[in-house]
């Protein structure tokens, strides 16, 4: 019988040695261990002798999990757990622990295919932008995350671990090391955000600095780097302020900037090398956000559209 607690040093072992970043090693082991509590509870003790019915069994057992906030765990969630199942039982497979994988032929549930939501139109993003006091220390410091994080489509937790040296507002571009994926990025910034970055640097981040080795670009009040809560409350805080409806978030810049490259006929393929995204299909689904074409087209070629009533 294999020691839990072993085989999950050997497990996150494994995953650091294929390069896997800490937070999703992190993330496995904790998914990994809800697998397990729940052998457990099915009274499996031994994990090899966990057949693919047992998998099945985990897999309807996260379907039915109602989550904290009371609602049904939506299937990327239920995928993630299968996932990381899959991950696990393929490294024993690999190691010699068990003869076949049980877990092969337990299919993925269909994710369906959402747009995203919450896309801002260039006259919300100004008044969101405009929200911020510039006057302020603090104020200064978010008008600069708000303008990198719509000009770049950075992601929430790519904008926190910034550091200075990644950041190049001279010739406009700021360097992502280790994003989604464990890859590396050069992305370009415009030249308002080179500004405010320009200025953010030299002129406001010094009455922040607590610890002169301290070299995150972005540092809250204490001198500290940002939470990974604290842009999600920023971005909320200044929505309200805009008075802007919508439900709005970091990822909502993200949305917005790729929506309205696209709209003004910016290539896909750029699109993606600039999100980060590893699979076209993932970056495609900002061309069907984007229907000013189609809706051109449709106000042009629909024979209604020509009647004059």
């Amino acid at each position: 019988m294999i020691d839990r607690v072993l085989i999950t040093k050997k497990y996150r072992d494994h995953l650091a040695v294929k390069n896997f970043s800490k937070v999703t090693v992190k993330c496995y082991a904790s998914l990994l261990n809800c697998f397990f509590n729940y052998l457990e509870e099915a009274g499996i003790k031994d994990i090899t002798a966990a057949g693919k019915d047992a998998i099945r069994d985990y897999q309807a057992h996260c379907y039915e999990t109602v989550n904290a906030r009371g609602e049904p765990n939506c299937v990327g969630t239920q995928n993630n757990h299968l996932k990381a199942v899959k991950c696990f039982f393929r490294f024993l497979r690999q190691e010699d622990y068990i003869v076949a994988d049980p877990s092969k032929d337990v299919d993925f549930a269909r994710k369906p295919k959402r747009l995203p939501r919450s896309i801002l139109t260039p006259a919300e993003m100004r008044k969101l932008l405009h929200a911020p006091d510039v006057k302020t220390t603090l104020g200064y410091r978010d008008r600069t995350i708000l303008e990198l994080l719509y000009t770049s489509g950075l992601r929430k937790a790519e904008i926190e671990v910034l550091q200075l040296a990644d950041v190049d507002y001279h010739e406009g571009f700021v360097r992502v090391n280790a994003g989604k994926g464990n890859k590396d990025r050069v992305v370009p910034i415009g030249k308002i955000s080179c500004r405010y970055l320009e200025n953010y640097v030299k002129g406001v981040r010094p009455a922040l600095i607590r610890d002169p080795l301290n070299n995150h670009l972005f540092l809250t009040l204490s001198g500290k780097r940002f939470g990974s809560s604290a842009l999600w409350f920023m971005v909320k805080y200044y929505a309200r302020k805009a008075r802007i409806k919508k439900n709005i978030s970091p990822h909502s810049f993200r949305h917005t900037c790729a929506t309205l490259m696209l709209r003004n006929k910016a290539n896909i393929r750029h699109i993606q090398e600039m999100l980060g995204h590893e699979n076209l299909n993932t970056t495609q689904i900002y061309a069907q956000v984007s229907i000013a074409d189609l809706k051109e087209v449709h106000s042009r070629c629909h024979p209604r559209e020509q009647d004059k009533e």
